[in-house]
């Protein structure tokens, strides 16, 4: 399984347990409204149910973690389908207005009505991404590592709980090993790439 991580930037407030609920409430999944031109909502849902974002019970809180789900949905229509459908209510309307050719903003109002229209019919891509919150240490794993939903997850995330996560890449884990190790760390910005080759 894939996750990235993540480190926390900020101090978790002491009153959480009271104050996290309603916010994770608030910032919940809502389903796609079949009425709109919307293309994706995203939201928190309980790690195992992607069904529930009202979470009874308040079970998201785990012996110091918090865990989540983010679940994202996205309504796409195909590109090729999207162009058939658009040249055939050109032609359609050219036709019916007795053009032989039509205007550039006539074209670009009818591909935008056909992609509305394709869009309400379509059937939402559904995902769900767990979300392991240590609380004590702050840091966060998410389970991915697809950038553009580590990017929508951090924003929700920053939108929710007014705090904000930095991906915790390689390196950064590396200078904290070594120093809870006690190694001091400065000492790296001198050392230089080695290729196998020789120089």
């Amino acid at each position: 399984m894939s996750f990235s991580r993540f480190s926390l930037e900020g101090q978790i407030p002491p009153n959480y347990k009271e104050e996290f609920p309603g916010r994770i409430r608030r910032f919940g999944f809502r389903e796609l409204d079949e009425n709109s031109d919307q293309e994706r909502s995203l939201g928190w849902v309980d790690m195992m149910d992607s069904l529930d974002a009202e979470f009874p019970g308040e079970g998201f809180f785990k012996e110091g973690y918090l865990v989540l789900a983010l679940r994202v949905d996205t309504r796409v229509v195909p590109a090729k389908i999207l162009r058939q459908h658009v040249l055939k209510a050109q032609r359609e309307v050219a036709k019916k207005e007795g053009l032989a050719f039509l205007p550039k903003e006539r074209k670009k109002e009818i591909q935008e009505q056909v992609r509305w229209k394709l869009l309400r019919r379509s059937i939402p891509n559904s995902s769900s991404y767990e979300v392991v919150w240590n609380l004590q240490t702050g840091e966060v794993l998410l389970g991915t590592n697809q950038p553009a939903i580590c990017d929508l997850f951090a924003e929700h995330f920053h939108k929710t709980f007014l705090l904000r996560v930095v991906p915790l890449h390689p390196y950064e884990l590396m200078l904290r090993h070594l120093g809870q190790l006690g190694f001091d760390a400065s000492r790296l910005s001198g050392i230089r790439p080695w290729g196998l080759k020789g120089e």
